[in-house]
Order: structure tokens, then sequence, then C-alpha cells
């Protein structure tokens, strides 16, 4: 009987499936170190940054040199699509110089008394201007920025900022603490508006 031989062929159709291309998001920073317990909460989630999103600022300490004797009279923050943004408004156009950085606990200026803010990280912000109330520039006499202690501000939800509190204003300078869901890249900014002559200086806080 005829002897027929099989052949096998081997279809180019049947490699290995494709593997997805990565996602545009890219953690900016690292976890927290694995030593620390983390809440089970909305603080735990990663960082990361959202596409469109440059977040490459570091966790370093920005400061600039500097005073005024102008009166930082207002602090505010809002909530952007990358970040979050903390402003510190002096009343005037002169230099303002500062110093934010992270810390592990702010502390009240004099009293070196504890004051403590929700988060996992915590920024220490010193703007060298004096309080409203403590300065002598004649501006809005008898209003005052805020007690030691105060809040500033208490969002709920936010990516980055849990809390702004007030932490004294002592020779000159004030400092303020801000609550940070965990140790995120941050960039520092001053510049004047210039429709009334006032000092600006922005803290950006990564997503």
């Amino acid at each position: 009987m005829p002897v027929f031989a099989g052949v096998l062929v081997l279809s180019s159709c049947s490699g290995p499936a494709s593997v997805p291309a990565p996602t545009s998001s890219v953690p900016v920073t690292s976890a927290a170190p694995t030593a620390t317990p983390v809440p089970s909460t909305s603080d735990s989630k990663p960082a990361t940054s959202r596409p469109g999103c440059v977040q490459d600022w570091g966790t370093g300490t920005k400061e600039s040199a500097g005073s005024t004797r102008n009166a930082l009279y207002l602090v505010k923050a809002s909530r952007h699509e990358c970040y979050d943004e903390v402003v510190f408004t002096i009343n005037g156009a002169d230099e303002v110089g500062y110093v934010v950085r992270y810390v592990p606990l702010v502390t009240a200026d004099p009293s070196d008394a504890p004051l403590p803010v929700a988060g996992n990280a915590v920024l220490q912000v010193v703007i060298r201007a004096p309080a409203q109330g403590t300065d002598d520039s004649g501006h809005q006499p008898g209003r005052v920025l805020a007690k030691t202690g105060d809040y500033f501000a208490q969002p709920a939800g936010w990516d980055s900022v849990r809390a702004v509190r007030f932490a004294g204003s002592f020779e000159g300078q004030c400092t303020i603490a801000i609550g940070v869901r965990t140790k995120l890249p941050f960039r520092v900014t001053s510049q004047v508006r210039q429709a009334d002559q006032i000092r600006l200086v922005v803290v950006d806080i990564a997503h």
C-alpha cells in the first residue's frame, strides 16, 4: 500500500498574545517605608501622576532669602486638576523670603508646643513677613490674621492637602503647618499681582 507522509504546518498567527502598552500614569514618589503602618483610609492610595500633569518638583526644601515688614493677611487653599494649592497673600509688592520643607512635626512659634495636623506628612511653611495684627504697616488696623492653632482650611476628600493650620507669628515671620496625604512633590513660586501690588507666595502640592 502507498504510504503518505504527514506534514505539520505552523501558522504564523499562533504566536503569543500582544502585551498592552503601559499607561501614561507614572509614579511621582515612592511608597511610604514598609516599617510605617498605613491607615486603611483614602490616605493610603498611591501617589500617581495624571496624564498631562508635570509633577517632577521634588520633595526637598524650597527657600528664598529676604524679608518684609508688610503683613501676611490672607491664607487660602484651593484644588486643581494636578495639584492642591495654598496661597499666602502679603500686603505689598516687596520680595518675601520663605522656607518650605517636610518635617516630622511642626511646633508653635515661639512656644514650641506640638501642633499636629491630619495626614501622613507635614510641610512646614515659614513666610518671612509678620502676621496681620503684629505688623507696623498700618493696613487694616485692628484686624488679625489668626490665632495660633487656628485652621485656615480642613478640606475633605482632596488629593493632597488635609489641613492648613497657623503655628504662630514671632519676630517678623509666620509659621504654617500643611498636613499632606503622604510625602508628595511640591513647588513654591512668588509673584506680584500687578493690579493691586500685593505679593503672593504659592505652594503647589502634586497629586
